[in-house]
């Protein structure tokens, strides 16, 4: 059955959530990873030594669910080198040395979106751009967005919940990118014929983005502005999916099997500029928060700009942060290199003081279950943890393991700080090494 699952950690939103969107400093040196998504890496198409230029394609996609890189200034390729990475370890990078010319290639399409472009235009378009899920899940866009005929998707749902603490850069594209996102999803919207009802999903403490929102698009009688408890992770696709259809993705499901395509906000603003701008994915919005960060701020910022130059931005540090996360506290992963470059889907640079990002030492279990109840998918997390210290990951995968969305709600409710999360990411990682050898 399902549950409704879910925890409130502290939102701590106040840092950044009536900071207008600035643009970001473009440094010297930007990095481009060949692995900013989910599925193959791309290959490199460039040399060392090329001259390259805005919006011009670095990397091509290497395989069917992989996505284009591109160049977000103009300049020369100085290297191809192993580089750190926001997700950790190191992978393949393009260095690019900005000449501040910001000479433009040429479009990907021609600008200007006709409703007469066929369906077939607009997935090639997206592929084309590079675009992939821009809520932190990096998954190729046009493969979400052409799910098999007989899916007959009947909802869209745009997902604005951003639930997750510190985080507020989906809250101000929502606000100040208003008719960029209600183009971006009116374009999606022609994908499917079947297609009823169209939800943007808000939790209620983005009373501001609801009255712009309903105004923008009050003249389509498909769309529902609809405001959700301030839960996290409210913004999980099959928490959304169930909260505003009432529909159940089972384990093994996709929304697309319950009929239903899920797009985060800035993935569908990245839509229209794709295919109405011809732009291909080369910037995005993120947030700089946390009460070592002397000046937090949203910044628009072009991919490829290291984090370092980004934090600079905001003035750097006004103590010694305890840890800097790429993300939020509950999903983001720390960072120890501040190298590491933007990548499509980082939404947040969160930077936690020493006192935050103590980890406690863990005890003893005391049964209380209360990482059953915040579970979103229904899960039994510590069950599954003491599987992975068994070592018997047979057991965890029976338990279910890989239906884990990675939310990290067990971790956080837990009293014995038993690193939950750490252990199922464990178990997960040791199913698929078995599936794979």
């Amino acid at each position: 059955m399902y549950k409704e699952g879910g925890a409130h950690p502290d939102e701590q939103k106040g840092f950044t959530d009536s900071k207008p969107i600035i643009d970001a400093s473009v440094p010297k040196l930007m990095a481009y990873p060949i692995a900013m998504h989910i599925g193959a890496p791309a290959a490199p198409i460039v040399e060392v030594g090329d001259q390259v230029k805005v919006g011009q394609m670095i990397a091509k996609e290497g395989g069917f669910v992989s996505a284009h890189v591109y160049s977000s200034v103009s300049g020369e390729v100085v290297a191809i080198e192993k580089r750190a990475q926001a997700g950790g370890g190191e992978v393949d990078s393009i260095i690019v040395k900005n000449d501040y010319a910001y000479t433009r290639a040429e479009p990907i399409v021609k600008p200007g979106y006709s409703s007469e472009t066929s369906n077939k235009e607009i997935i090639d378009t997206i592929r084309k751009a590079g675009i992939v899920g821009m809520g932190g899940a990096s998954f190729p866009a046009a493969v979400k967005l052409a799910p098999p005929e007989e899916a007959k998707i009947d909802t869209i749902i745009l997902n604005g919940a951003e639930c997750e603490p510190y985080s507020t850069s989906d809250h101000r594209v929502m606000l100040e990118y208003t008719d960029e996102i209600i183009k971006g999803i009116d374009i999606v919207s022609q994908l499917y014929p079947d297609l009823k009802n169209i939800y943007i999903g808000i939790e209620d403490n983005k009373k501001d983005v609801k009255e712009v929102l309903e105004k923008a698009t009050a003249a389509n009688k498909k769309v529902a502005v609809q405001t959700l408890k301030a839960m996290y992770p409210q913004g999980s696709e099959k928490n959304l999916i169930k909260s505003l259809t009432g529909r159940e993705v089972q384990p093994g499901e996709l929304p697309a099997d319950v009929h239903v395509i899920l797009l985060n906000v800035s993935s569908a603003r990245a839509v229209y500029h794709a295919c109405e701008l011809g732009e291909p994915l080369i910037e995005r919005v993120i947030s700089v928060s946390g009460a070592p960060v002397k000046n937090p701020q949203n910044l628009k910022v072009r991919i490829g700009t290291p984090m370092e130059s980004v934090i600079d931005d905001c003035e750097g540090f006004s103590e010694i942060p305890g840890k800097v996360l790429s993300g939020g506290p509950m999903m983001g992963g720390a960072v120890g290199d501040l190298s590491v470059p933007i990548s499509k889907g980082m939404t947040a640079i969160s930077v936690l003081t020493r006192k935050e990002a103590q980890i406690e030492e863990p005890e003893n279990c005391i049964m209380c279950s209360e990482c059953l109840h915040v579970c979103p998918v229904s899960l039994q997390p510590i069950l599954i943890s003491e599987a992975f210290e068994r070592g018997d990951i047979e057991k965890a995968e029976k338990l279910g393991a890989m239906d884990c969305i990675e939310c990290g709600n067990c971790s956080f409710i837990c009293p014995s700080k038993i690193p939950l999360l750490e252990n199922i990411r464990g178990a997960k990682a040791a199913i698929q090494a078995r599936q794979e050898g």
